[in-house]
C-alpha cells in the first residue's frame, strides 16, 4: 500500500480514543497504552505574568489532568509477541491528533519489523483539552485577543492556544519540553529494563523525529547519549536546528507575538535569569536536561561541550532537510550537523514544512518522494 492509499486508510481507521486493537492493512496492528506522568514543574512565585482570558482553561498547568494521564499508539508487527528493539516517534509543535503521522509509523513499523511508539510531547495530541482544538470557540476568541494587535497576521484558532500559553508565559517552553524529556526516560526505563509488556529487558531505542520533536530528541541524545542511549540513533526529518534558526510564525503553530515573545526570552533573558540565584535559576538547574536545553538554544552557547557530545555521536545521528522548508531551514540544521550527517533534499511538490507529503496534485510524485525519505530513514535505523 503507497503512502495516500495508507493515509487514507488509516485516516479513516484509527481513533485516538479507542482502545480497541487495530489491525492495519500491512501486516501491523495499532494499540493504546496508557502513561502517568509526573506533574509538570510548578511556576509558583516566578516573575512572569500569567493573566489569561477568563474562559479559557490556561490558569494553572497542573490542573489539566489529561497532560498527566493519557495513552499512545504503539504500531506493532503482527506475529511477534516480544521484541528486542523500539522506535519512538516524536511529532512537530502545536499537533492535535496523529492524523499526518500514522502512514509514517505504518511504513516504519512494517521495514523495521519492531514497534514504533507515537509518543505526545507533553500539552500536545491527545495531551491537552479538547476546548484547544475546538474552532468554534477559539475563533470566538481571537477578536478579543490576538487580533487586537495587528501584527498578528498568522493568528488562526488552530494556533490560538499554543500562542496564548507561550506568550503569556514563555517558561512554558521549558517546563513543557523538561516534562517531555522525563516522560521519555521514564518510557525507555520501562523499555529497556523489561517492564513494558511489548519489549525484552534489554531492548534497544531509537528516534525518528521531525520539527520540535528533533529538537527534544537533541536534548535527550545530549544528556543521555553516554548512559542510557549510548548505543541509540536518531533520524531527523525537517528539524535539526538551534532554536535561535527556527520560525515557529505558522497559521499552523504559533503567531508573530508568541514567537517574537518566545524569542526575546530564550535569546536575551533566559541566560542572564540562570546565572541569578533566584527561584527561576533554581527551577531550571534541577532539570537533568537544563545543560542540553541551554545548548539547544543557540549555535554560540556551551558550544565546545555540545560539539564534543555531538562528535561522539556523529554516526548515529542523520537528518534530511527540505530546501523550501520556512520553519526549519536547512541553513539552521547545518550550525550543529555536518555534511556527511545532513542531507538537503527538494522535489516538485508544492510541499511546506507542515505539510511535506502533500496529498494534492500528483500523488504518484508525492508516493516517489515519501518513499525516498523514508527508506533513507529505514536504512539508517535497521
Amino acid at each position: 500500500m503507497d503512502y495516500t492509499a495508507s493515509y487514507h486508510f488509516l485516516k479513516k481507521a484509527f481513533r485516538q480514543d479507542s482502545a480497541k486493537l487495530l489491525h492495519t492493512a500491512n501486516g501491523c496492528s495499532i494499540e493504546q497504552y496508557t502513561f502517568h506522568s509526573p506533574p509538570p514543574l510548578t511556576m509558583k512565585g516566578l516573575s512572569i505574568e500569567n493573566h489569561f482570558p477568563a474562559d479559557f482553561h490556561l490558569q494553572d498547568d497542573h490542573q489539566i489532568s489529561e497532560n498527566c494521564t493519557f495513552t499512545y499508539p504503539v504500531f506493532t508487527p503482527e506475529g511477534q509477541h516480544s521484541f528486542s528493539n523500539a522506535l519512538i516517534l516524536l511529532h512537530g509543535l502545536n499537533e492535535r491528533n496523529w492524523t499526518k503521522y500514522l502512514p509514517w509509523a505504518q511504513k516504519l513499523a512494517e521495514n523495521l519489523h519492531r514497534p514504533v511508539i507515537l509518543f505526545p510531547i507533553s500539552f500536545h495530541m491527545n495531551r491537552s483539552p479538547s476546548d484547544w482544538s475546538n474552532p468554534r470557540l477559539m475563533s470566538a476568541m481571537l477578536p478579543g485577543t490576538r487580533l487586537r494587535n495587528h501584527r498578528n497576521h498568522s493568528s488562526t484558532f488552530v494556533n490560538l492556544a499554543l500562542s496564548l500559553r507561550l506568550s503569556l508565559q514563555p517558561l512554558r517552553f521549558f517546563t513543557s519540553g523538561s516534562q517531555s524529556a522525563r516522560d521519555l526516560e521514564i518510557l525507555i526505563n520501562a523499555i529497556q529494563t523489561g517492564q513494558h509488556p511489548l519489549f525484552e529487558k534489554g531492548a534497544h531505542v531509537d528516534f525518528f523525529a521531525y520539527s520540535i520533536g528533533a529538537f527534544l530528541a537533541q536534548i535527550m541524545m545530549l544528556t543521555y547519549g553516554e548512559s542510557m542511549l549510548s548505543d541509540s540513533r536518531l533520524f531527523m526529518f525537517c528539524g535539526g536546528a538551534p532554536f535561535s534558526s527556527m520560525n515557529g510564525v505558522s497559521k499552523l503553530i504559533m503567531d508573530e507575538e508568541a514567537f517574537l515573545r518566545l524569542r526575546f526570552f530564550y535569546l536575551h533573558q533566559y541566560e542572564r535569569e540562570i546565572r541569578s540565584k533566584g527561584s527561576f535559576s533554581n527551577l531550571v538547574q534541577s532539570q537533568p536536561a537544563s545543560g542540553a536545553f541551554r545548548a539547544m538554544l543557540d549555535a554560540s552557547i556551551l558550544s565546545e561541550w555540545r560539539k564534543d557530545r555531538f562528535h561522539k555521536m556523529e554516526n548515529r545521528i542523520k537528518a534530511i532537510a527540505l530546501k523550501r522548508d520556512k520553519v526549519i531551514p536547512p541553513a539552521g540544521i547545518a550550525e550543529l550537523l555536518n555534511s556527511k550527517q545532513l542531507q538537503v533534499i527538494d522535489y516538485a511538490s508544492d510541499y511546506t514544512h507542515e505539510n511535506p507529503f502533500p496529498l494534492t496534485g500528483n500523488q504518484d510524485l508525492v508516493n516517489y518522494h515519501f518513499d525516498m525519505i523514508f527508506d533513507s530513514a529505514i536504512a539508517f535505523l535497521k
